[in-house]
């Protein structure tokens, strides 16, 4: 799992709602440097056709690495769990003298 800066450790929803903003960030960022750009009206739309085909490929990518992500830590937590869960013992008959 990814580390945080103070020992924590993130969890998968974390990661995804990081990734997931950074790839917004990435699309405003992108769309806004088009629309301050000096170019035709039919470049620009170009464009921004292309970019927006780009953005929606890129968040396929991050939806699958967040849900690899947040398998990973499930699968580690259960690992976890099972490594401190206590052993199940048989009943053992009572005995009477």
């Amino acid at each position: 799992m990814a580390e945080q800066g103070n020992g924590a450790e993130c969890t998968g929803a974390e990661v995804a709602r990081l990734l997931v903003a950074g790839l917004v960030g990435a699309v405003i960022g992108a769309s806004l440097g088009l629309l301050l750009a000096p170019k035709a009206g039919s470049e620009l739309r170009h464009d921004l056709r292309e970019k927006a085909g780009t953005a929606a490929e890129k968040a396929h990518v991050v939806q699958e690495k967040a849900r690899d992500l947040v398998e990973a830590a499930k699968h580690k937590i259960e690992e976890r769990r099972a490594a401190h869960a206590p052993e199940a013992t048989p009943p053992q008959p009572d005995e009477k003298a």
